[in-house]
């Protein structure tokens, strides 16, 4: 194969973007351990990519399976590895199966024609096929993801390289189907005619490694959010996060004068664990409570640990007779579950008191009133639910 000298060097600069960046992912794995399973699938994909890259650039006339299957295949499993990547970065459900049988799928489809020159034009079209199916696949992964973390826009935003990518793959589908003799410019990568392609492909591999990086630096910042907003043993939202969203829900009642009410729960006898069988059964009943009162919330609803075994809940749009119902589930789902601790069972009950708000209330003011009907609820008896007067 004889290679354009402007195409052969833009060949290497794409050889060179791919193993730079392989290394790096690779750096950002090990030694640095930032995504770690993440990092080291983006690495594999640059790897694969790099590989297939060499192996195309070695075709000649005569026909090889290890110059042109083997080539394609690298490519497109370097695909699915970036999407693997993504996938184990923002903690999606794995697609291993479906991605290795549409890959096998291409294979077999390719297999069946001699892999030479005279089926270029096959070959690619069903190489481009499969590409552009991956690379839809992982720009609705980033963008479920992203957006769940940033919002739409950042989301749209990020993932528009992707989308990119997608439609180049379905144009060079047409141009090989429809014009054969415009067919090189997007098929064979040693032309002088492919080199407009070629700046594009050094495009797309700097922008594609960015939004890797993009998507790392989303999770990372997420993660730092996420740990700055939640109680460090049960995972639920601190007090931080709940000021926060009851000032949301509070300008949602000024605005629209939907009602929310909330629920101040503290554990009854706790000292008593701790004293009897240690800090660690503490922090298993405070496990435990976290994990009831969470199966029977709804999913808008905001539980959060107050301190120590205080526990409140923010129920939007719900008002005093909803906020009730909600409180008697909370106060049963304890009372008919306990939890074992070194072969010894132990129950666990609560005090509740809730308020629900009303004209002229400010958040803080309606919190001291659920407090204070908790505190009631305590030196009635304890283990049963006031509310605010």
């Amino acid at each position: 194969m004889i290679f354009d000298p402007q195409a052969l060097l833009l060949i290497k600069f794409i050889c060179l973007l791919t193993s730079t960046a392989a290394v790096a992912w690779g750096l950002i794995a090990q030694p640095l351990k930032i995504a770690t399973q993440a990092s080291m699938r983006f690495s594999l994909a640059n790897l694969f990519v790099l590989l297939g890259i060499i192996l195309n650039s070695q075709r000649t006339e005569a026909s090889s399976y290890f110059f042109w299957f083997c080539s394609d295949m690298a490519i497109l499993f370097g695909f699915i590895l970036a999407r693997w990547g993504t996938k184990a970065l923002f903690r999606l459900k794995p697609s291993v199966k479906s991605d290795l049988i549409l890959l096998a799928l291409t294979a077999g489809v390719m297999l069946l024609v001699p892999p030479n020159f005279s089926s270029e034009r096959i070959l690619a079209i069903v190489f481009s096929a499969c590409a552009a199916l991956i690379f839809a696949m992982l720009t609705r992964d980033n963008y479920l993801a992203i957006k769940r973390d940033t919002g739409n826009r950042v989301a749209i935003a990020m993932v528009m390289p992707l989308v990119a990518m997608v439609g180049i793959f379905i144009i060079r589908i047409f141009i090989a189907l429809l014009s054969p003799e415009e067919s090189p410019m997007f098929i064979a990568m040693h032309t002088q005619e492919a080199i407009p392609v070629l700046w594009f492909y050094v495009f797309l591999a700097l922008l594609i490694n960015i939004v890797m990086i993009g998507n790392a630096m989303t999770r990372l910042v997420s993660k730092i959010r996420m740990l700055a907003e939640r109680d460090q043993l049960t995972g639920l939202w601190n007090r931080r996060a709940m000021h926060k969203f009851l000032n949301n829900i509070h300008q949602r009642w000024l605005r629209d004068k939907v009602p929310y009410s909330m629920i101040l729960l503290d554990l009854d006898h706790f000292k008593d664990i701790n004293d009897q069988y240690g800090h660690d059964a503490g922090d298993l009943a405070l496990l435990t409570a976290a994990r009831l009162f969470g199966s029977v919330l709804r999913e808008n609803d905001a539980l959060c640990r107050h301190g120590g075994e205080e526990f409140l809940v923010i129920l939007p749009a719900t008002d005093a007779p909803a906020a009730r119902v909600v409180a008697e589930k909370l106060h049963q789902v304890l009372k008919d579950n306990s939890f074992i601790w070194q072969g010894v069972t132990i129950k666990i009950h609560a005090s509740l008191g809730y308020a629900t708000i009303y004209q002229g209330c400010q958040p803080d003011k309606l919190l001291i009133q659920a407090d204070q009907a908790m505190y009631r609820a305590k030196s009635e008896g304890r283990d049963r639910i006031c509310q605010a007067c």
